[in-house]
């Protein structure tokens, strides 16, 4: 009875939903269709330096900050070369992305759905990036979404106030939590969007519902810890959206409210 008790107390909330507060987007293979153009930087930088990087090879590197990819990569070359690399993989980076890169259409459908609702539906929107600020900034104008946000966040410029040895960017959740802090959220009102492993690890560890939407370049990696995976935002409206991750919300509630009286009884 419990159990029938509890299901029909989350029916009851998955038909309403007003529990969102803030949509949180990544920007680099979210947002803007730009692996390609980070794979290419990252095979030109490697070239200069006498070795290469095949497309299969630079899955795993997907979603990784770029300071954390030269160091695998200088690792892996057997050389101390990580500042040189990331130096000339930033410079080549920069000079794909200055005729502009495309967009991830049906994420941007989505958001500028949900950027016109947002108001009345008390949402904030913003984009937490492990890329550099000019670079995001440069990505959502040429998008011509720039606009839409309350917060824009870089995990390499905006993150001063935090400290940890191992780094603040993602995959740590500092990110996360800072933008949180600057709108006035809790992690239980908020919803995090990505599309690597990486992203989705800091969106987690952060306690916001996250959700994968992978591309070709991360489709390989592991999102069994998300609470959503998504194929891609086609054909979703705004209100099924919500209405589905306040469901997911109060179902997994229900599994540890009762997973908790089942262990206590």
């Amino acid at each position: 009875m419990k159990w029938l008790g509890l299901f029909m107390i989350f029916m009851n909330f998955a038909n309403c939903f007003g529990g969102v507060k803030a949509v949180l987007f990544d920007c680099d293979g979210t947002l803007v269709d730009s692996e390609y153009a980070h794979y290419m930087g990252w095979k030109q930088a490697l070239n200069d330096l006498g070795s290469d990087l095949i497309l299969e090879d630079y899955y795993q590197y997907a979603g990784k900050s770029a300071e954390t990819n030269a160091k695998l990569l200088a690792e892996k070359m057997g050389r101390n070369c990580a500042d040189d690399l990331l130096k000339r993989k930033t410079e080549y980076y920069r000079g794909l992305c200055k005729t502009g890169l495309p967009p991830i259409q049906n994420t941007i459908a989505f958001l500028k759905s949900l950027a016109s609702k947002k108001d009345s539906l008390g949402i904030k929107i913003g984009v937490c990036s492990a890329s550099r600020k000019e670079e995001i900034l440069s990505h959502l104008k040429h998008l011509e979404i720039d606009h839409l946000f309350d917060v824009v966040l870089s995990g390499q410029g905006d993150l001063h106030e935090y400290s940890d040895p191992e780094g603040v960017n993602k995959p740590k959740p500092y990110i996360y939590l800072h933008a949180m802090k600057l709108l006035g959220v809790s992690p239980s009102e908020t919803v995090v969007i990505e599309d690597s492993a990486s992203g989705a690890t800091a969106g987690v560890s952060a306690g916001c519902f996250t959700i994968a939407v992978p591309n070709n370049y991360t489709k390989h990696h592991d999102f069994s810890h998300t609470h959503w995976q998504l194929d891609s935002f086609s054909e979703i409206e705004v209100a099924d959206f919500l209405n589905k991750v306040e469901e997911k919300q109060n179902l997994a509630k229900g599994y540890q409210a009762a997973s908790k009286d089942k262990t206590q009884g």
